[in-house]
């Protein structure tokens, strides 16, 4: 099949337009539509040192067990704490990793906050078949200023081959008429709206600009699927808790897109699990890796060596354990 992406560069008045390559992002866009999205943790032999045996087993499981795509060192994978080059290896494994489980395996990654980093990632991006890149938010305020950034970034991204991932935080937020300049000016294959203050005026902005237009995430946390769904602004979800009990997430996004969602026991220990980790910011991710560490996963510290503490592993364990999840 022949495929056509626009890619976009700058014009004579400063605004983006397109020009006609030979392949597009439709693919991508598809395999996000209606799915979970799983934010992998990243594992850690000690602090700085990453444990690739660790990484590649659990996204084998992650795959395995029915999800089918993934974002690589996003903000739960410590993106921050990450090298280019450990980077690089990180995605070379997980990648590899997630297609052989998987014949439709879509794998994404974080992106850095630099221009700089975008460059020196985007060919590595390229020749791992990276599908898509979550573009994080600048240290910007400015819409027109952001507007600039991620222009270049989506250029650079475009020129590569991989599709950008709009992500939608409440810091630096990226208001709608923003979301919307951007896809005036290039293909955007899935939104990431991460930014629970402005639910309703970015359902507008759906509706404005289409369900089909491109894969629309909840990407805050499960529990707000059913919040996303019911105004119409996202029918597919990102995925902490999923990568250690990815049936529970592929099960609340089912029920929430076919009308049968209600307040069980599984959302109301997803809510818990979530406000355990909203407590301090390493939560975020090491509740995830504790999950993880039940399942016989790997799991553990932080990249700078943070660990869970015995007490907050004993309420995440009791909450598990309450809930049935593991059978």
């Amino acid at each position: 099949m022949f495929w056509v992406l626009y890619s976009a560069v700058c014009g004579v008045d400063g605004e983006y337009i397109f020009l006609e390559s030979d392949m597009n992002f439709a693919d991508t866009r598809v395999a996000l539509t209606d799915s979970v999205v799983a934010v992998p943790t990243t594992i850690w032999q000690a602090p700085g040192e990453l444990d690739m045996d660790a990484n590649v087993k659990n996204a084998e499981y992650l795959f395995e067990k029915g999800v089918t795509a993934a974002v690589y060192a996003g903000g739960v994978g410590e993106h921050d704490r990450l090298s280019v080059e450990q980077q690089k290896e990180l995605l070379a494994g997980a990648s590899a990793a997630a297609r052989g489980k998987s014949d439709n395996a879509c794998v994404g990654t974080g992106l850095g906050r630099t221009v700089e980093r975008v460059k020196e990632l985007a060919p590595t991006l390229a020749e791992l078949d990276i599908a898509f890149a979550m573009m994080m938010p600048p240290d910007i305020d400015d819409q027109d200023e952001q507007y600039g950034y991620y222009s270049e970034v989506m250029t650079i991204l475009t020129e590569h081959g991989v599709g950008p991932m709009i992500y939608a935080r409440p810091e630096h937020p990226m208001t709608p008429k923003l979301i919307e300049r951007l896809f005036d000016a290039f293909e955007v294959p899935g939104v990431k709206l991460a930014n629970n203050g402005l639910l309703l005026t970015y359902a507008e902005m759906v509706e404005r600009l289409g369900q089909e237009r491109s894969a629309w995430l909840c990407g805050t946390a499960g529990w707000w699927m059913p919040a996303y769904g019911a105004v119409g602004a996202a029918r597919g979800m990102s995925t902490g808790i999923g990568n250690a009990f990815p049936a529970v997430a592929l099960d609340l996004l089912k029920r929430v897109n076919d009308g049968s969602f209600e307040r069980d026991s599984d959302y109301w220990t997803m809510v818990r699990l979530e406000q355990i980790r909203q407590r301090d910011k390493p939560n975020l991710a090491l509740v995830i890796k504790h999950l993880q560490a039940v399942v016989g996963l790997a799991g553990g510290m932080n990249g700078d060596g943070a660990e869970l503490s015995d007490e907050l592993k004993s309420e995440v364990e009791a909450l598990v354990q309450n809930a049935g999840w593991q059978g």
